[in-house]
Parts: C-alpha cells; sequence; structure tokens
C-alpha cells in the first residue's frame, strides 16, 4: 500500500532528473510538481539572510548594481511565498534536484525553517546509486565530518570491505559534450611518476560554493602552475577537462600552452589516469572520492563530507597545496579508515536505484524503507 506521504518536487531541473525524482518518490507516496514558487511579502529579517545567500550561490549572479538588488529581492519574496505555503501544510515534503542554487535554495530552506521535512537529491558517486539525503548535497550532505562515528559504526557491524569495493567495478567517466577537447601536443608517457588533477564544471556550485579559497577551475590551476617547479625530477601534473565543460583550459589559461610541467589531457579514460597517478589533486571533485576504488592518495582543497585528515591529505591554501606538490611521495591514507567510511557510503548512505519494474527483487522495498528512514529518523542514523 502506499504511504500517506505528500512530496512538492521544485521543478527546477530537466526533464530527465524531475521524470526520475517522480518515478523514485511515486511508490512511496502522492507526488507534485511545483512549476513556480508563489511569492510573499519581503520584510523579515531572516528573508533578507537567505535572499543574500542564495544570490550568492546562484549559477551566474548579476556583477552589481539594480539588476543584483533585484535578484535578492526577488530571491527573499520566493523565500516569503514558499515558507507561507509550508507553514499553510507543514505536513508537504519539500522535494529538489540539489537545492544550493538560488531559487531552489530559498525553496528548501523556507520549507525547513517552516518546519516542513526536506529531501535532496543528486547524482551519486557509485555507479546504480542516488543521493538523496534529507538536509543538503555535497558539502552540505548530512554527514558526520570526522572519522569516529564512521569507525564506531563499522566496529558494530563489521562490514565487509570487499563490498564497497566490487560497487567501483561498474565506474565509468561522465559522458561529455560531443567532440573531444584539445591535449597539449606533447604527452608524457603514463608510466611517468605524475600528479592527476581532473577538473569541474566550470561556475559549478561545488566550486562556487564549497570551493573555499579556489572558486574557479583557473584560480586552481593558477596555483597549481605557480607550485608545479616544486615537483621531484621526473614528476609531472597531468590535467583533463571535466567532460561537461564547454572550453577547454587549453584555451583560457594561456600559461598551460607548451608548459614543460604540467600538461593537459583530454584523450586518456579518466580513471585510467586516476589508476595510473601516483596521487589525484581536486578541489573537490567526486573523481576524489572515487579514486579511493584505486587506492590513490588524494588532496582536496575545498569542502567536501569526504575531506578527512587521514582518508585524504586536506591543503585548503596555496602554501599548504605547494607543501603537497613539493613532497608527492610523503601522500597517503589510512586503509582502514577508508574501509570503514567506504562501507557507511556503500551499505547505509547512497541506496541502490530500485528496479520499479521488477518488485520480486526486493529491490523497491529496501528503497521505500530507505526514504523512509530519512523522513522520520534523526539523520544520519548512527
Amino acid at each position: 500500500m502506499k504511504s500517506s506521504t505528500r512530496f512538492l518536487v521544485l521543478g527546477l531541473a530537466s526533464r530527465e532528473r524531475l521524470a526520475l525524482i517522480r518515478r523514485l518518490l511515486d511508490p512511496c507516496g502522492a507526488v507534485s510538481v511545483l512549476r513556480w514558487v508563489p511569492w510573499g511579502p519581503a520584510k523579515s529579517p531572516r528573508q533578507r539572510e537567505v535572499a543574500q545567500f542564495a544570490l550568492a550561490c546562484a549559477a551566474r549572479p548579476p556583477s552589481a548594481g539594480w539588476r543584483r538588488r533585484l535578484r535578492r529581492w526577488f530571491y527573499g519574496v520566493q523565500y516569503a511565498g514558499a515558507r507561507a505555503l509550508f507553514e499553510r501544510d507543514p505536513d508537504l515534503v519539500a522535494v529538489c534536484w540539489n537545492g544550493l542554487n538560488g531559487t531552489r535554495h530559498a525553496f528548501m530552506t523556507a520549507a525547513r525553517d517552516a518546519g516542513a521535512r526536506t529531501l535532496f537529491f543528486e547524482l551519486a558517486p557509485l555507479p546504480g546509486r542516488i543521493t538523496v539525503d534529507p538536509v543538503g548535497v555535497n558539502g552540505r550532505a548530512g554527514l558526520p565530518r570526522g572519522i569516529e562515528p564512521y569507525l564506531e559504526w563499522a566496529a558494530r557491524h563489521a562490514p565487509d570491505p570487499s563490498r564497497w569495493r566490487a560497487a567501483g567495478a561498474a565506474l565509468r567517466q561522465r559522458p561529455g559534450r560531443p567532440g573531444v577537447k584539445p591535449s597539449s601536443p606533447l604527452l608524457p608517457p603514463l608510466d611517468e611518476a605524475f600528479l592527476f588533477v581532473p577538473l569541474q564544471v566550470p561556475h559549478d556550485s561545488q566550486l562556487r560554493v564549497f570551493g573555499g579559497a579556489f572558486r574557479s577551475v583557473e584560480s586552481y590551476l593558477h596555483v597549481l602552475l605557480d607550485h608545479c617547479e616544486a615537483l621531484p625530477p621526473g614528476w609531472h601534473i597531468r590535467v583533463k577537462d571535466h567532460p561537461s565543460a564547454s572550453t577547454s583550459v587549453l584555451d583560457t589559461v594561456g600559461r598551460l600552452r607548451d608548459h614543460p610541467r604540467v600538461v593537459v589531457d583530454n584523450r586518456t579514460d579518466t580513471f585510467e589516469q586516476v589508476a595510473r597517478a601516483r596521487a589525484v589533486f581536486t578541489v573537490n571533485s567526486s573523481v576524489g572520492l572515487q579514486a579511493f576504488f584505486h587506492d590513490r592518495p588524494v588532496v582536496v582543497s575545498g569542502d567536501a563530507f569526504w575531506a578527512i585528515d587521514g582518508l585524504v591529505d586536506v591543503a585548503r591554501t596555496s602554501e599548504s597545496l605547494g607543501r603537497a606538490i613539493a613532497r608527492p611521495e610523503a601522500l597517503g591514507f589510512e586503509p582502514r579508515w577508508r574501509d570503514a567510511f567506504m562501507s557507511v557510503l556503500n551499505d547505509l548512505y547512497y541506496p541502490e536505484l530500485p528496479a520499479l519494474d521488477d518488485p520480486c527483487t526486493g529491490s523497491l522495498e529496501r528503497w521505500r524503507k530507505a526514504v523512509d528512514a530519512r523522513l522520520t529518523t534523526d539523520w544520519p542514523p548512527w
């Protein structure tokens, strides 16, 4: 029997992602889509606070002037209207894809401030899984930021590490735009010692909101270029554009052209480069987390729920990033910690996409329980 839970999905997502959310939530309750957010009066300090953050997180906010003030006002009245909606009907569950940018942030924050429950959907870094989190996604995921809870959970449940490792067998690089982006003219062989840098989508919220000192692809690359001469002899840095990027950093970062120690390799598969690298450097790309499947040291420079010293090396400044580049052979990780951490993600946090057309597999019931746990218990449940 279908639950009486009612989900209100914000319709600001691609047709494919909205269809996925509706398909996944339909077995769990009644699903409706909100095509536009109602407006309310702009008057409260909380409104202004939320609107300011929504503006800061917007994909391409106006830089100054009346357009910026208008956009901030717009997010404020959206917050007020959405909050009034959920205060009238607090049993609604607010649902959104990602939920970090502009209107999405105003809508989901309004629901939470009104006392309603929330669900944030996003792609998962594990194949065949989905992110569904009642708190947030990416740098706002509802997961502990220290290793102790993961170790305690593993001590109680004694998970089999081979399960999380098996989940990585289906990893494939993300499909991108048609055509192959340019690469450096002379690429060193993959058997040379190198650091791999999988770049992120320019202007992505992962960088803008959670990038810390590195809010753009270009700013991160310039720091790597500043410090690359500190690499040991015979080492180089290998960079790859994100498959979804519309341009290549070879076109936007002139210092990369014909550079002797930093090359752009868009020809070689992402995970072949991960497997052959001595370490992976990233602001907070999910490829850094996926590098755990290849037992690679990882250096993270932005905010990520997996930016925990011991799982990775955290280098949030130009100086600390330079130190990591200068001593790449000293980078490492705690294997037992990674086993515990990845077991939590595999066994608990990222639910499998259910086989909705084949209820005999039991995956549909497991999915319902996963959604119900996120709506009825404190998260995370340990």
